[in-house]
């Protein structure tokens, strides 16, 4: 069988490294938890008066229930788990736990930072191809063709017909030139606006991720509606506008449940406080007491007398003048 040092032993310094080394304080209270295991199971042993190794039936009630093995162990290591003590259990399955934790938080950092990347690369990619875009208008601008003098075709000197059609050449080629400029201008600029596209909708589908981490709730379509139409309502309090709410992102959502959260524990706050003022009102109405040695108001004999009827009333319910005097006739 298996003990609880060799397990510390073995499992320790792997999960250490990942989760960093435990205080005294956190090893005390596991030695505490476990020493009173230990020592509720003797003692459970010794009420009964069976020896440590003998099973009775009020032993068996008594015991801890078994903890479950994880579920990532294979079948061989799941049979092995239960030659473990109920305190070697519990060490190797909250150290599971640990690791499990670790991962799982790990994974989240490294997802955001994926997507972080990404959208840093295609916010690039964009800018690379609206600047190239912009670059090519600006040399589209600066190669504007000029179309030939056609007074050359009729002067009459046989060299001018020559250079119109020289002209008309350079004409045509800056003409396609141009064209050609254009189509790339439209290509550059098309691209630039896939690129947007692709970005926001990442942007969006990581914006859902990280609201999905922070506020499932959201997401729950039991809860998820009502949670929306309270936010809706505290974001139009606040000035937002039915449009912006639907295209509310994850730090709004998070900002307006906070809003919502301070916003009814105010009101809780301010019914608080006006029940309390309710007292204090009631308490004015009151009439005074009267402290020895001052003669008391006519307020206050009047509901002393009115007290003193009361008691004889309650007293004898016949009594026809404490009746009389509690009714104030």
């Amino acid at each position: 069988m298996v003990d609880e040092s060799t397990l510390e032993s073995v499992l320790g310094p792997e999960l250490d490294a990942m989760l960093g080394e435990e205080g005294e304080e956190g090893e005390e209270q596991d030695l505490i938890s476990e020493d009173e295991l230990l020592g509720e199971e003797e003692g459970e042993a010794s009420e009964d008066g069976a020896e440590p190794g003998e099973e009775g039936e009020e032993g068996e009630d008594d015991a801890p229930p078994a903890v479950e093995a994880p579920h990532s162990w294979s079948k061989e290591d799941k049979e092995a788990w239960g030659e473990l003590t109920p305190a070697a259990q519990a060490i190797v399955a909250r150290r599971e736990a640990e690791r499990d934790k670790f991962v799982q938080q790990k994974s989240i950092e490294a997802a955001n930072t994926r997507n972080q990347v990404a959208n840093e690369a295609r916010d690039i990619i964009v800018k690379m191809h609206e600047d190239h875009a912009q670059k090519l208008t600006a040399y589209a601008q600066m190669m504007t063709p000029q179309p030939p003098d056609e007074r050359l075709l009729y002067s009459g000197n046989q060299d001018d017909v020559i250079i119109y059609q020289r002209q008309m050449a350079a004409y045509q080629r800056s003409t396609d030139q141009q064209q050609q400029l254009h189509q790339q201008i439209a290509q550059a600029q098309a691209a630039a606006q896939s690129a947007r596209e692709q970005s926001q909708q990442a942007e969006r589908a990581s914006d859902a991720q990280r609201l999905q981490q922070q506020l499932p709730e959201w997401f729950d379509p039991s809860s998820g509606p009502a949670l929306k139409e309270t936010l809706k309502a505290v974001g139009a309090e606040l000035g937002y506008p039915d449009e912006l709410m639907a295209e509310a992102s994850s730090t709004d959502i998070i900002a307006l449940k906070k809003a919502a959260e301070w916003k009814a524990d105010a009101e809780k706050y301010r019914a608080l406080m006006a029940k309390k003022m309710e007292t204090v009102r009631a308490a004015k109405d009151l009439p005074k007491m009267a402290r020895p040695g001052v003669k008391p108001s006519k307020q206050q004999a009047n509901a002393a007398r009115s007290q003193q009827a009361w008691d004889r009333l309650k007293a004898n319910p016949k009594d026809a003048d404490a009746a009389a005097a509690f009714l104030g006739i």
